[in-house]
């Protein structure tokens, strides 16, 4: 638990993409906001902070990573799309989850609703983004396995891993 909290603000994270991934991503510093935070609160009730913090993390991925072709689930809330398209009008969606595999540079994801060997293959590619709610138990292991280098953080249930050609293979545990 010690170490999941310490990784969480960057301590123990020794990779320089590694500690901006969690300081511009993770766990940025306060005071900072983009402008789409206010159409993602707009887009959830006041029971749903959750959802619009998970929402601003992708938002900041999105602005981090730069995709330009992402898949998202069409039963994701309003406001994963809000995120996923504010930082860049020209990032396309794709719809089908099989061409997704094949086309896309970042996929989120939840469940298993994407087969594991299909998200293996996937991450196995240099320069993918994976983001998975709600894995089922040993996915994360077997995702990371698959990777050739990049970086894994990982929650109890849910992963960010990202596929980063020259990068060595780290992993750690992480609140996300």
């Amino acid at each position: 638990m010690f170490d999941r909290w310490r990784n969480s603000h960057g301590f123990g994270v020794h990779s320089p993409f590694g500690y901006q991934l969690v300081e511009r991503v993770v766990r940025p510093c306060r005071g900072y906001a983009y402008y789409a935070y206010d159409d993602i609160d707009r887009a959830c009730s006041s029971s749903e902070h959750r959802i619009a913090d998970k929402a601003k993390m992708l938002l900041r991925l999105v602005c981090f990573l730069r995709p330009r072709k992402v898949f998202l689930p069409d039963y994701a809330h309003k406001a994963f799309f809000i995120a996923m398209k504010s930082p860049d009008s020209k990032i396309r969606f794709i719809r089908n989850a099989d061409k997704a595999v094949s086309d896309c540079d970042i996929i989120a994801t939840r469940g298993d609703e994407i087969p594991l060997e299909d998200l293996r293959s996937f991450m196995s590619l240099p320069d993918r983004t994976l983001l998975i709610k709600d894995a089922p138990q040993n996915w994360c292991g077997s995702v990371f396995e698959a990777m050739n280098e990049g970086i894994m953080i990982r929650g109890r249930r849910n992963a960010i891993c990202i596929s980063r050609s020259g990068m060595q293979k780290v992993s750690y545990l992480m609140y996300i």
